[in-house]
């Protein structure tokens, strides 16, 4: 069995984003196993002296995951 991750983006009406994904995928095969979303720490920086720093900050991430025997 094969498995395969796509990459969620961020949008807006997410339910549409999601079948749009399911649907293009499944033209080749591909059926829709799963998804995930997780909150990442993304580190800031102190900057140079203070100038240019920035806080930390929370990523979104998201993956859609398809399998294929």
């Amino acid at each position: 069995m094969q498995y395969k991750v796509v990459p969620f983006p961020n949008s807006k009406n997410i339910n549409q984003q999601l079948q749009l994904i399911i649907d293009t995928e499944a033209v080749n095969g591909w059926n829709y196993a799963g998804h995930n979303y997780g909150d990442y720490l993304q580190p800031g920086s102190s900057g140079c002296f203070g100038i240019g720093a920035k806080p930390d900050s929370i990523v979104h991430v998201g993956n859609v995951v398809f399998s294929k025997e």
